[in-house]
């Protein structure tokens, strides 16, 4: 099978899962189920439906809880030059771009990210959805990429575009049908397919896809309620000792007034008794288990005022677990795009690094005791070197910057340099 036919294939894969990853994103934009649902048949009655943006709320936890503070570099080699490059090349764009795409891979599973030569000449890297990316893997123990293929559109522009990125090019194609016209072809200048898969998880799953029917019920039971109490269902007009056809009372409801046709005749309420604490328990329960199975901790209760930072991790053990397998498959990530930015600079700045000196580490966005942790880098001094301390910090994004600003400052002032110690 030649290149051009596994492409196609590949659309056709695009287009097969479009409807489960299209379902994933309007939940998260809150386009619920409920909001399509067939209108009620008396259009006397009240149709308000209620929806809870769970799945957004879920998402946005579990991505601000591993990625809320910048990703870490150290330098194994303590290479300052390599981290100083890292830091200038990428710094403009990697925060916000790391969120994106954690955020991406949470709502439907996996995204993808490709890195690429801006019109800077500099290296960057951007990122896409399952909505219009596939990919074709090379069979290896790695798993590398070696087929990526884009589809799209340009704003008023019926015309279909494919995006091909292979082992040596990337290349753009207009399709018509079931024909691709070659547009654009030139080397990416990277050794391999500068794609890489970032999975949500172990299983390549939402992070909301186990918890959508239990949202739905939820959003059913609120919707329910709320139709109840602006139609007054929980009461019964009862007509005694009286007889008064349809259109007549219809009449009198309109108005507002009711006429009885004889000193005989009695209207009273008949009231049904629903169990709101059944109701209101039923609510309660669907709510904890939509934590529960996301394995996240409702922070909208209320904690004691004293509570530490330690007593909130214990709380988000679970989130902590399924975060610890997210944070290792992003770092996979990480290590790749270093590979390639090394390639780049060896490139265009003719500077020969290896990716693998380099050490990642996140940090949880949490409440932090930082008097203890400072406390901690201070017991350590002449153990652990103090660029790897200062990354614990909550406070200090890039270490090695920090302990250059250090070492100025000393040299300026004449302090002692021993006060550095290991650094």
């Amino acid at each position: 099978m030649n290149q051009q036919d596994i492409v196609l294939k590949l659309i056709e894969k695009i287009d097969l899962d479009k409807p489960i990853f299209s379902k994933l994103e309007r939940y998260y934009n809150g386009d619920h189920d409920i909001l399509h649902e067939k209108g009620k048949s008396d259009p006397t009655k009240s149709d308000m439906r209620a929806y809870f943006n769970y799945c957004r709320k879920m998402v946005q936890n579990s991505v601000g809880y591993i990625l809320g503070k910048p990703v870490n570099y150290s330098s194994k080699s303590g290479n300052k030059e390599f981290l100083d490059l890292i830091d200038y090349y990428c710094s403009a764009w990697e925060k916000e771009h790391n969120i994106n795409l954690k955020l991406q891979s949470a709502i439907h599973g996996a995204a993808y990210e490709v890195s690429f030569i801006n019109t800077k000449g500099e290296f960057q890297c951007t990122y896409f959805t399952p909505l219009e990316m596939s990919v074709l893997h090379d069979g290896t123990v790695d798993s590398k990429v070696s087929l990526a293929v884009r589809k799209y559109k340009v704003e008023f522009d019926d015309t279909e575009y494919v995006e091909v990125w292979d082992i040596q090019n990337y290349s753009r194609y207009s399709k018509s049908g079931g024909i691709l016209t070659l547009l654009e072809q030139k080397p990416h200048r990277f050794s391999r397919c500068p794609v890489r898969k970032l999975k949500n998880n172990d299983n390549q799953k939402s992070t909301f896809a186990d918890i959508i029917k239990i949202i739905d019920m939820y959003n059913s039971l609120h919707s329910v309620s709320v139709q109840e109490m602006m139609d007054f269902r929980n009461a019964y007009l009862v007509l005694t000792n009286c007889s008064i056809d349809q259109t007549e009372a219809q009449k009198m409801k309109e108005n507002g007034i009711i006429i009885l046709p004889n000193e005989k005749a009695k209207a009273e309420w008949l009231t049904k008794n629903p169990n709101s604490q059944f109701f209101k328990d039923l609510l309660d329960n669907l709510k904890d288990e939509i934590y529960i199975q996301s394995s996240q901790v409702n922070l909208n209760e209320s904690f004691q005022s004293n509570t530490s930072g330690v007593a909130i991790r214990l709380k988000l053990q679970e989130l902590e677990n399924q975060s610890a397998i997210a944070e290792s498959m992003f770092e996979k990530v990480l290590k790749d795009r270093l590979e390639f930015f090394c390639e780049w600079l060896k490139i265009a700045k003719n500077k020969d690094f290896d990716s693998r000196d380099i050490g990642i580490s996140f940090t949880r966005n949490v409440p932090v005791d930082e008097a203890a942790i400072v406390q901690m880098v201070r017991d350590l001094e002449g153990i652990v070197p103090l660029e790897e301390r200062l990354s614990w910090l909550p406070r200090i994004t890039n270490p090695s910057a920090s302990v250059k600003k250090l070492q100025e400052e000393m040299d300026g002032t004449g302090m002692n340099k021993d006060l550095l110690g290991d650094a």
